[in-house]
């Protein structure tokens, strides 16, 4: 059961509504016509991810709010799906925008099929075939971050776009036709909440040990905050982003294994395994008795780890920046001149059940300003 809580909970989501400029009232977002043709969009994913699903589902809320898109019976997916909404967008005429399924891509976490994606799009680009590109998550943000061309492309749902090479900062994204979404101090603000409130002396981290795994795992933040706070970093490889599904999980569940005989807490990070497998893992850290924190948000605490930041009233915000940048960029506002910094709201989800289990003395004080308590 979830309970949304409680007066402080409320108080401090009523002020940031009031501090909050509406993110659907900038000017010149409004939908129009490319010389009396719809829009072409192209979509393009590195492979399955949650994540995805819950940033194009609020985007989506966001373009039929501001008028992008007329149909209203929007469907509610939260899991993990391959191209999420892409179907229901090409079934659903918009008066504006063109989804054509030839036009949208995933790489299935495929290192070979991701090069034929990029030279196939990339063709569409030079050509002029596209108007605009939402490239979802670090491989297509790589993949499309370029001066290979000049086509808009909006980077959506990356861990850390500017440590993965996408963009230049948080101010520029060093390319006139990009833009992507920070939130610079997201993950170091979350390793400092998790120490202050568990006060571990390890801390465990499962990663990819690639250039994008370590992305991903933004374990140059976390080095930065042990020696800060003076924990200890234990870290496990994973094979994280391979086709092979069933030798990815077994090495992470593995990994993690490992890391609870060893660690004091674990802070799970954007691995695949994660999140189609959060309940599993869930059950290792309560076996072990030890306290966990997800780096992605309320969905994974609703699988039964102990806590993370809540992302109910931050998915929706999201929807509403995504949104009004789309419409800003078909509206001729330069990508690079958008704002690019948009952070998680200062709110936490907890699992008491979790908390019972491993015998953790959740302090009131956390209580009393979580936004989403989960009892089971």
């Amino acid at each position: 059961m979830k309970t949304k809580v409680k007066r402080g909970a409320i108080l401090l989501f009523s002020l940031s509504i009031l501090l909050v400029p509406d993110l659907y009232a900038g000017s010149g977002n409004g939908p129009r016509l490319n010389n009396g043709k719809k829009w072409r969009v192209s979509y393009y994913e590195g492979g399955p991810y949650s994540e995805y699903t819950d940033t194009m589902r609020t985007l989506v809320q966001g373009l039929i709010k501001i008028g992008w898109i007329t149909a209203k019976n929007l469907p509610d997916f939260r899991q993990e799906m391959p191209k999420p909404y892409i179907d229901w967008l090409t079934k659903h005429d918009s008066p504006y925008l063109s989804f054509k399924p030839e036009d949208c891509y995933s790489a299935d976490w495929d290192d070979q099929k991701r090069v034929v994606v990029r030279r196939d799009l990339m063709k569409k680009l030079k050509r002029g075939d596209i108007d605009i590109v939402l490239a979802m998550g670090t491989w297509a943000g790589l993949d499309m971050a370029n001066n290979e061309h000049s086509v808009p492309v909006m980077v959506l749902s990356t861990s850390e776009p500017i440590s993965a090479g996408i963009i230049n900062s948080a101010k520029d994204s060093g390319f006139d036709h990009v833009t992507a979404r920070v939130d610079p101090n997201r993950y170091a603000r979350q390793l400092r909440m998790f120490h202050r409130i568990v006060g571990f002396d390890t801390l465990g981290i499962a990663l990819e040990d690639t250039e994008d795994g370590h992305s991903y795992s933004a374990i140059n933040e976390a080095r930065q905050i042990a020696k800060e706070r003076g924990f200890e970093l234990i870290t496990c490889n994973v094979l994280d982003s391979i086709p092979d599904k069933g030798e990815s999980d077994r090495s992470c569940f593995n990994c993690f294994h490992e890391l609870s005989k060893k660690a004091d807490a674990v802070y799970l990070t954007a691995l695949l395994c994660a999140d189609t497998r959060t309940k599993e893992l869930a059950d290792i850290f309560k076996k072990a008795r030890i306290p966990s924190f997800s780096m992605i948000g309320s969905k994974w605490v609703k699988g039964g780890i102990l806590m993370s930041i809540s992302s109910d009233s931050g998915y929706a915000r999201l929807g509403g920046y995504n949104a009004d940048k789309f419409g800003k960029i078909l509206n001729g506002t330069k990508p690079r001149n958008l704002n690019q910094i948009f952070e998680d709201p200062l709110e936490i989800a907890i699992n008491m059940a979790t908390a019972k289990a491993i015998g953790f003395p959740m302090p009131q004080s956390m209580l009393k300003i979580a936004a989403e308590v989960y009892e089971e």
